[in-house]
């Protein structure tokens, strides 16, 4: 059985659509004040420069999402939850009631919030949820850069595979495709539900088309291995992994996967420097299972 990479990537283009959303104030004037005005003026450009309170909470929910040193995404839906502090009349106003130029700033800083939204509950699993904010983000912001709307097609798509909807999810992925045929996350997205859908034939030419385009990436190489191992071309997969491990050569899992495929080509040595050589890396329980069947000499 081999073992697939779980690659968490935030969609770039969509969290820099949420970032842009959110955009701070622009720095204070130039023009000096005089010193009996020296006070006042301090305080009003103060004011005028600090960042909004919803534009901090977004950074704040952002940095949660993409820095290993935040919390996570528990931690950023805890931030966009918060009570927020109002402001101008297009946060205090309710969306009936606004002008259209007013309207349109609500819509473009409640996308931000709706990606940021989607991204942390696709990552915490509640796929339903994300769904819906990211309906909601492609209806707010149809003005969305081509980039930033695939991204998003491809974010839906993988909440709706992983709820089932296997058509729907196909169908966001070809949307992304349209609009950015050389869309990474699309073509790898489109490529795993095509090897869960039993076509590895199908998934090895979505990772091929990935590797044609992104050589250096070490998910569509340990990936394309496993489809063609899948195909009874042990030869071909191994050399996919090997070229995984000279890519990062800290990778157990294209190690553990080399290791399974050199099994079944015959080459139990082999074998069993891979799993050594990835339990060096902390994944020792294919060496553990080796070894208690007797295939890798035990530890002395």
């Amino acid at each position: 059985m081999f073992l697939r990479p779980v690659a968490l990537v935030l969609p770039a283009a969509l969290l820099l659509a949420a970032l842009l959303a959110c955009a701070c104030a622009p720095v204070a004037a130039q023009n000096q004040p005089g010193p009996q005005q020296a006070a006042q003026h301090e305080q009003s450009e103060s004011a005028k420069t600090r960042p909004p309170a919803r534009s901090s909470r977004l950074a704040l929910a952002a940095f949660h999402l993409r820095d290993e040193r935040g919390g996570g995404p528990a931690e950023a839906l805890k931030v966009l939850d918060e009570p927020q502090e109002t402001g101008g009349p297009a946060e205090q106003s309710r969306a009936g009631e606004l002008a259209p130029a007013d309207a349109d700033k609500l819509a473009q800083v409640d996308s931000g919030e709706l990606a940021l939204r989607a991204l942390a509950l696709s990552q915490l699993g509640r796929y339903a949820e994300a769904v819906a904010a990211l309906d909601a983000l492609m209806l707010a912001r149809r003005d969305m850069p081509p980039a930033a709307l695939a991204d998003a097609f491809v974010e839906r798509g993988l909440a709706l595979a992983a709820l089932g909807h296997q058509a729907r999810a196909a169908e966001d992925y070809a949307a992304a495709l349209t609009l950015a045929p050389r869309h990474i996350p699309a073509l790898l997205a489109r490529a795993d539900q095509l090897f869960a859908l039993g076509q590895p034939g199908e998934a090895e030419a979505g990772y091929s088309r990935v590797i044609e385009l992104a050589p250096q990436n070490v998910l569509a190489r340990i990936n394309r291995g496993v489809t063609r191992d899948e195909q009874g071309r042990f030869a071909e997969a191994i050399d996919d992994f090997t070229r995984a491990i000279a890519l990062d050569p800290h990778s157990p899992v294209a190690l553990l996967n080399r290791g399974v495929a050199r099994s079944q080509s015959g080459d139990l040595p082999g074998m069993c420097a891979d799993y050594e050589a990835a339990c060096r890396l902390g994944a020792c329980g294919r060496l553990s299972s080796a070894r208690s069947m007797g295939f890798c000499r035990a530890e002395r």
